[in-house]
């Protein structure tokens, strides 16, 4: 993995740090993901990265794949099942040191949120050999005490289809089934409080869906 400095001089939520990687092979790569700063529009109340790879206020792209960790009977979980929900998706993969920071505001998050139907799902997209045996995934999910449902994404399918760059990113998924906020990077690094920022944003969308 490449570490790529921060980028300096942003807004909010200030400075972060992501591990790089290029899209998979047979994807056409269309945004290039800078360090993210959430901006927050006062017009459209979007919060979106200056350049990002799902753009804010689109509709998720849906979630592809059969092979899930902790969910019941491991059956899949799309998006449009969560329509009128508000879930959390993050991409990560097992041997990103920065992915592994995050982990923490996670765990944090299922439980602030746990009596209002918020949900994470991470998507689990590997860089190594290693990190794509199966096996390997759910003996680390098990290890870091994860609990939250994990979705393999072993040939990258997601990772395109969402034009990804980087670990750790984070997507917040209104009831809509839009994408309404994202942070690349980790939520704490260098004092930035992503962890308190999202977990705000997290409650303005649950508002507005009573």
């Amino acid at each position: 993995m490449v570490h790529v400095p921060p980028t300096q001089g942003q807004l909010t939520p200030g400075n972060n740090s992501a591990s790089r990687r290029h899209s998979l092979a047979g994807s056409v790569d269309m945004n290039a993901f800078l360090f993210c700063s959430l901006v927050l529009l006062a017009q459209t109340g979007i919060g979106l990265c200056e350049e990002q790879p799902a753009r804010a206020d689109e509709v998720a792209p849906e979630l592809l794949g059969s092979h899930w960790l902790n969910t019941l009977d491991s059956k899949p979980i799309t998006l449009a099942s969560r329509r009128g929900k508000v879930t959390v998706v993050e991409f990560w993969t097992f041997g990103c040191i920065n992915c592994r920071h995050n982990l923490p505001a996670y765990s944090h998050w299922q439980q602030q949120f746990s009596d209002r139907d918020v949900v994470i799902i991470g998507i689990h997209t590997p860089e190594t050999d290693y990190e794509r045996d199966p096996a390997n995934v759910a003996q680390q999910v098990k290890q870091l005490g994860i609990s939250y449902p994990v979705l393999l994404d072993t040939n990258g399918t997601n990772w395109n289809r969402w034009h990804q760059r980087y670990w750790p990113a984070v997507y917040l998924v209104d009831s809509r089934g839009r994408i309404r906020y994202a942070w690349a990077g980790e939520l704490n690094y260098g004092g930035a409080a992503g962890e308190a920022k999202m977990a705000r944003l997290i409650e303005e969308l649950l508002a507005e869906t009573r």
